[in-house]
Parts: structure tokens; C-alpha cells; sequence
């Protein structure tokens, strides 16, 4: 779906992974995609380490299309984002279907169009 991005995560849990993701962080939780199948049993999805904000919601929507494919999801599994310390799992942000947000647009620019910008001029008024 080109210019919409999938809302799979709500409010306080993008605010949490927001936190969890914060580079200032010492010492780092470690976060891997996990999945439960019709249990509260949380296992390891990957074992790829999620290490950004945008990088973990791009993992966790991609393995939610995945197993969408599989038709598994939401019926029969669920996902989320693991947070571990010391190799436990303390905490799960659950993967739900909370509809599509449209992309914002964003023009590419080039330095000069910035600055300008910045002071309210475009190329058009500077030639």
C-alpha cells in the first residue's frame, strides 16, 4: 500500500519503544521480534537484534505481513517486540491491527532551498 504506513502499535507503546530506543539509554535493553501462538508463552521470532525506532517498527511490520500471508495472524498468533535485560523477558508491545496513517510527503531539497526556506524566500525571489 504506497503512502500509507501500517498503525500496528498504539499510542503508549510507540511512546515506550520511543524510550526503549533512545541512543542516550545506558545500559540498552535488548529488543528481538517475538511471537505466541495461543498461549502467553513468548518465544524469540527472530533472533535479529531490533536497534532503532523506525528500524523496529519496520521488523515488526514486516514480520506481521509475513505471517498476515500465512493467514496466522491475528487468529492464531501474535507478535510484538520483545524487551529483554539480562537475557529475560520483562516486557511485550503487542502487535495490533489498528488501521493505516498516510505518509507524510517529504520533497527532497537541497541545501540552499533550507536556507531559504528558513528565511520565507524561495530560488525564485533570489534570481
Amino acid at each position: 500500500m504506497a503512502g500509507y504506513e501500517r498503525r500496528l502499535l498504539n499510542d503508549d507503546d510507540l511512546t515506550k519503544l520511543y524510550e526503549l530506543t533512545n541512543p542516550k539509554l545506558n545500559p540498552k535493553p535488548t529488543l528481538h521480534t517475538v511471537i505466541s501462538y495461543q498461549s502467553n508463552q513468548w518465544e524469540i521470532e527472530d533472533s535479529h537484534l531490533l536497534r532503532g525506532y523506525r528500524a523496529s517498527k519496520g521488523s515488526l511490520a514486516m514480520k506481521v505481513r509475513k505471517y498476515e500471508a500465512k493467514k496466522t495472524w491475528p487468529d492464531s498468533c501474535q507478535l510484538g517486540i520483545g524487551v529483554f535485560e539480562d537475557d529475560k523477558l520483562i516486557h511485550v508491545l503487542i502487535a495490533k491491527d489498528l488501521g493505516v496513517t498516510p505518509e507524510r510527503k517529504v520533497k527532497a531539497s537541497l541545501p540552499l532551498d533550507d536556507v531559504l526556506g528558513a528565511i520565507g524566500l524561495a530560488r525564485k525571489d533570489v534570481t
